[in-house]
């Protein structure tokens, strides 16, 4: 899967994306990677740009998306990922795991959840990539709330 940069920015502008929710309880976000995974999957599996958020009631609050993109910054990022990237290039779509929290020293964490022919082939190991990978990052708001008390 691969977009033209200056195709890719058209369509995350016009909000021409798979937008997915997934709603967890804090304790037990790891029940619902699958459903959040394969609904993602399944938009990129489609040829879609997509964006998948896991949400949960937690204070501070926390946020964790599952994006497609050119690059490693977040869809919200969009003028950055102009100013970094050529128009006229055409690049792979990455897939890429978020997590945002005013808790977090820089407020995000983003890494690459892999290409998306490389997830699309192997949804198992996607999966638990995303299973460990959630877990750091509730350990990690967990370890900061507990150091703040």
């Amino acid at each position: 899967m691969q977009r033209n940069v200056q195709t890719f920015i058209d369509e995350v502008t016009a909000e021409k994306l798979a937008q997915t929710t997934v709603k967890a309880a804090y304790e037990h976000l790891d029940a619902q990677v699958a459903n959040w995974l394969d609904g993602f999957l399944d938009n990129v599996q489609a040829d879609k740009l997509a964006q998948a958020t896991l949400t949960t009631e937690h204070e501070p609050a926390i946020s964790f998306r599952l994006e497609t993109s050119v690059i490693n910054l977040p869809l919200a990022n969009l003028t950055e990922i102009g100013k970094v990237t050529v128009a006229e290039e055409t690049m792979p779509i990455n897939l890429y795991m978020i997590a945002e929290s005013e808790a977090f020293r820089s407020g995000l964490r983003i890494d690459e959840l892999g290409s998306a022919e490389k997830v699309l082939a192997d949804r198992v190991a996607a999966k638990d990539l995303l299973t460990t990978w959630l877990a750091t990052q509730t350990e990690r708001l967990d370890e900061i709330m507990s150091a703040g008390e």
